[in-house]
């Protein structure tokens, strides 16, 4: 089974990534996460994107579809995935869906962290303080610049996956375990055709 996970920065994508490769093995695909660990190798991509990243900018389509690409067609992807941060935009979607059309990988579900944006700074605040240390992407204005981004590029991705039948949402303004609850009923009892 294959997921991706959607949400506004901060809206806990990576924590119930984390959670579904505990509970059901699939593996974690953060582009983020891929990126951040290309920066701190400083790899020929880490150079070329640093600074983009810590501005509140995106890495182009390009890199990241053949990022993913790449990743997905590795063995330990066979028995399932959930993409946590891509695709981020409508364009991008319309290239992995065409990818994964080619390699006979389907999506299964996608699932929105539908969140308040308001409070999502108190809640990246708070991530900061208990892990001691603010990211890069999580300071102030970067994280503004990020939740415009998200509103003008990734947003338009509901009703494209709405128009697909793949695309649940769920409350992330829930705690941590209850929003898990809620996706793992998802994966469990919800069944769609998928549309190619």
């Amino acid at each position: 089974m294959n997921v991706i996970l959607l949400g506004a920065p901060g809206s806990g994508k990576g924590t119930q990534s984390i959670i579904l490769n505990k509970k059901f093995g699939f593996l974690q695909l953060s582009t983020g996460e891929m990126i951040r660990q290309n920066i701190e190798d400083k790899t020929q991509l880490g150079l070329m994107v640093e600074s983009i990243v810590n501005k509140g900018g995106f890495v182009n389509d390009e890199i990241i579809l053949n990022m993913v690409s790449n990743r997905i067609s590795m063995e330990d992807c066979k028995d399932g995935f959930v993409l946590d941060g891509f695709p981020r935009n409508v364009k991008q979607a319309l290239s992995f869906h065409q990818i994964l059309n080619e390699r006979k990988i389907k999506i299964n579900f996608v699932i929105e962290l539908k969140v308040n944006k308001q409070n999502l700074f108190a809640r990246i605040k708070n991530r900061a303080f208990e892990a001691n240390e603010a990211r890069e992407d999580d300071k102030d204005d970067v994280l503004e610049n990020r939740l415009k981004i998200y509103e003008e590029q990734t947003e338009p991705l509901v009703p494209y996956y709405k128009n697909l039948g793949l695309h649940y949402e769920v409350n992330g303004m829930k705690n941590i375990n209850d929003i898990a609850k809620d996706i793992e009923t998802i994966l469990k009892y919800k069944t769609r055709p998928i549309r190619r």
